[in-house]
Formats: C-alpha cells, structure tokens, sequence
C-alpha cells in the first residue's frame, strides 16, 4: 500500500479538508481515503493537491504534425482554409508527430481524451497508449452532392477503430461544413451515443445562417464549394442544426466562443445532458476572444475543458487551458476548474465509472498539483507530477 498526506485532496468533485489520507495499491488503484489519524504509519506528505487526472474532451490528434504553421488571429475562416491548404500526405511524419503528442498529453497528466478522427491514422498508436481515447469519427460535407461518398468514407474510417476495439461514434464537424443531406444521414447514428459538435466558434457562423452571407460564402467561392442551394435560416447557427443533435446522449458543443444566451437558454430547456466545452488558448489563438463562461455559469451549464489541436494551440496541456481560464475569470476558483476537467469531463465522455474521481476501487491516474498561492489560486508557476 502507498499512503499520500499533501495539504489538501481533490477528489473530483470536492475538495477536502486538511489532514487526509489518500491510499493507492502499487498499481494506484484507489483503496480509500481516511483521516490522517486512522491511516497508520508509512504516511507521505507532500506540499500542494492531489486530484484525479485530467480528462480533455476536444482535441485533433490528428493535426499535431501543424503545429506553429498557422500565424496566431487569423479568423476562423482563415484558419480553416489553411488547414485544408496545409494538410500533409507524409504519413511517417504524421506518425511521428501524433507519437509526440501522445506522449505530451500523458506527461502532461490527462487520462483520458475525446478525440476527433477524420481519418483512421491515429487508430494504431491509440492501440498502444496509456491514454484512454473516445474517438469521434467526424464528417463533413457542405453541399449534398458529396454526402452519400462522405458518408461511405465515414462508415471506412469507423470500421478501422470498430476493429482495433476502439470506442467511436459519428460526429458532425460544425453547422457551416455539413449539409442538410449528410445531417441526414447522420442522425441515425447519434441516438443515445456521445456527440459532438464545433458550435458558434466565430461571428461568420451567425452571419451565415441569420443572413445567408458574409466571410463563409466567400470561402466556399474561394474553395469552389457549390453554396446555390444554401438558405439562411434566419436563426442562429445552432438553434437551425440543434433538432438533428436531440437523440445525442450526451452532446458535447465545443468552443461556444459566440453563444448567445437566448441560444444557451434554448438548447438547456430542449436537452438534459449537454456539455459546454471550452477550448480558451483555441479561441484566443484563432479569434483572439473569449468563451461565454459568465453566461454558462448564470444557467448552470455543465462544463468541460479541451485544448483543441496543435493547429491552435501551442500545447495540449490542460493545466495551462486551466491558468488561462482562471488568469481571464478570476472569480473562478481551483476546484471548480478542476472539477470541469476531471468528473465533469469524465462524464461527458461516459469514463465516469473508471476515472474523473478519486473513487474506491478505481484506476483514475492521480496528479500531484504543486506550487499553488496560498488561497490555492492557481499560478504560472503550478505544476503537475504523476504519482500514477
């Protein structure tokens, strides 16, 4: 048995008072925790938290290989047309930058990640990783003409992670890159599965759905994307595609970095189980703005933490996604954002009998937090160490 006393334990969802044993197997099979004075000897103390490790549930393992090859504030618009510009067809450096990065998210103390696969190249280091993957097979599509040879491709790609064992459910890419005929044919799937969605990460998305114009259209003129048979709704962009995402079970909506209320509102009356995922360096690396987190926390929102891909971000290390949030809205505090990014984001990816809180019986990795202030505010400082 190993026997762990720091200052204060996390346990997910709560954060204990002082003097407090948390004891492990040697495999950090969580035994229980007990005050200081029924635990026996052999006690460890260390300075600083214990908590659960990290869950990220966004992220395009993917694209690590772009990483730095973006100029930061580009607008998302010209973020996406530079990713489809810069993809790479060099698979040996693409394994190799996905390896790297799989090692990063796990040094970096995250447990599990859910992860978006537009292609099956991720599946064989997956196979080997520490990190537990939830693997969203998304597609896109914006004119119906292409929805029947997506759709095939999609059902490819979910064939290679359905063979290696590997959890995995379909996922649309974002309301402005799907067609009506392709929501179609994916929302069969979605019935009682984890979804997820890109939602309202810039201005443009409204713009095109309330209006029918703007910096959207021009990118499909520019990419030679047919748009004829495109109408604005003259609703938000999530209010026209959120009856095709009812059956998801939960839904996950990522970046939000435009949501409106009246859009939060909406959706949190029409669904029980959505998760707000909050993707902070993404929005700031892209659009140089903020998520709506004063907003989310008026309705009570459930939310969770992503680092989005190296494409928009520097690193896929959630405690710096957890510094920045903390550094902008202060009047969050340490266990809340550690709650969003271990038994909330747990949940959200269905992991919450396995890992997300510091429960008997379980393996959920346990983080060591050192270099906290005083009031256990996070600092630039604060660091992470992996006792498992």
């Amino acid at each position: 048995m190993r026997k762990w006393q720091p200052q204060h334990i996390f346990t997910g969802t709560e954060l204990l008072p002082e003097a407090q044993v948390l004891i492990t197997d040697d495999l950090g099979t969580i035994i229980d925790i007990v005050p200081a004075a029924e635990a026996g000897e052999n006690i460890k103390t260390l300075p600083g938290w214990i908590a659960p490790a990290f869950i990220n549930c966004h992220c395009h393992l993917e694209l690590s290989y772009m990483k730095g090859a973006i100029p930061t504030h580009t607008g998302l618009v010209n973020f996406v047309q530079q990713v489809m510009k810069q993809r790479n067809t060099d698979t040996e450096m693409q394994l190799e930058a996905i390896k790297v990065a799989d090692k990063d998210i796990w040094d970096s103390g995250t447990q599990a990640v859910g992860d978006i696969c537009n292609l099956p190249i991720t599946a064989a280091i997956k196979l080997h990783s520490p990190v537990t993957y939830y693997n969203f097979i998304e597609l896109t599509g914006w004119h119906p003409s292409v929805a029947e040879s997506r759709y095939q491709n999609g059902l490819d790609c979910r064939a290679i992670f359905n063979k290696n064992q590997l959890p995995n459910s379909f996922t649309p890419h974002a309301p402005y890159s799907v067609s009506g005929a392709l929501w179609e044919k994916l929302q069969p799937h979605f019935s009682g599965v984890p979804v997820t969605m890109h939602n309202q990460e810039s201005i443009d998305e409204q713009i095109l759905f309330e209006k029918g114009t703007g910096n959207w259209i021009h990118f499909y003129e520019q990419m030679g994307i047919a748009h004829s048979e495109f109408e604005g709704s003259g609703k938000s962009s999530l209010q026209t595609v959120f009856p095709f995402l009812q059956s998801a079970k939960p839904l996950l909506l990522v970046h939000n970095t435009f949501t409106t209320e009246q859009d939060i509102a909406q959706v949190e009356n029409l669904h029980p189980e959505i998760y707000w995922c909050i993707c902070i360096r993404a929005n700031q690396y892209i659009e140089n703005a903020l998520p709506p987190i004063d907003l989310l926390q008026k309705h009570a929102c459930k939310i969770v933490i992503g680092t989005d891909s190296l494409a928009s971000n520097v690193s896929l290390n959630l405690l710096d996604e957890l510094k920045i949030l903390q550094k902008n809205f202060p009047q969050l505090s340490t266990p809340t954002l550690l709650t969003w990014a271990t038994y909330q984001g747990a949940k959200a990816l269905r992991l919450d009998k396995k890992m997300g809180q510091l429960t008997k019986g379980t393996k959920p990795g346990i983080l060591h937090i050192k270099h906290l202030l005083g009031n256990g505010m996070l600092q630039q400082e604060t660091t992470i160490e992996r006792l498992f």
